[in-house]
């Protein structure tokens, strides 16, 4: 119960830092190139976080559509995750944020159990990462409207990296899921 009144009061610091920092950046002309890219950095960890720590502690999951979660074309979307080389973007965060055993086995123990605490893992963070994606694509469109393209293209950036690519790696995860189900099930 405390994590959970902890985790809902951070997500609310967040909003309210988010939406002091959305102010800071639409009304202050920012000059300096290195400020910007902190800016952009910062709006991405605010606004992902206030997701990241509601879904820790909440079914964040059960707020989209099962649908959404259901993975179809499942060779077409092979496909665009090697176009996109999803595949490097894992091992890039199983060589840094992920390098550890225990964080690993907390995502997926190797058990038959855990498949489906890994299934709900991955929906829990494709909303974590959908849902800022959404707002800060939102943000940069709205900046670029202010005329401020700097701090919109570097929020898109960063945006991608912190949302667009986790979105695709949860989604080859639940995939990978799939077929391993089907195979089980012929």
């Amino acid at each position: 119960m405390a994590k959970k009144v902890l985790f809902t009061i951070f997500s609310i610091f967040l909003v309210y830092q988010s939406i002091k920092l959305v102010g800071i950046i639409s009304d202050k002309n920012i000059e300096a190139w290195w400020v910007n890219i902190l800016l952009a950095i910062f709006i991405n960890l605010f606004v992902t976080g206030i997701f990241a720590f509601l879904g820790f502690v909440y079914p964040t999951q059960k707020l989209l559509s099962g649908n959404y979660y259901k993975i179809d074309r499942i060779s077409f979307q092979k496909k665009i995750y090697k176009l996109l080389k999803v595949e490097t973007f894992r091992k890039f965060l199983l060589a840094t944020v992920w390098r550890k055993k225990t964080a690993q086995k907390k995502f997926f123990d190797g058990t038959k159990s855990g498949i489906e605490n890994l299934i709900i893992q991955s929906k829990k963070s494709d909303f974590g990462h959908f849902v800022p994606l959404v707002i800060l694509l939102c943000l940069a469109i709205y900046w670029l409207m202010l005329g401020k393209w700097e701090i919109a293209l570097l929020t898109t950036i960063i945006n991608v990296f912190f949302n667009f690519y986790p979105i695709l790696l949860q989604r080859q995860h639940r995939m990978r899921i799939q077929i391993l189900g089907a195979r089980l099930n012929r």
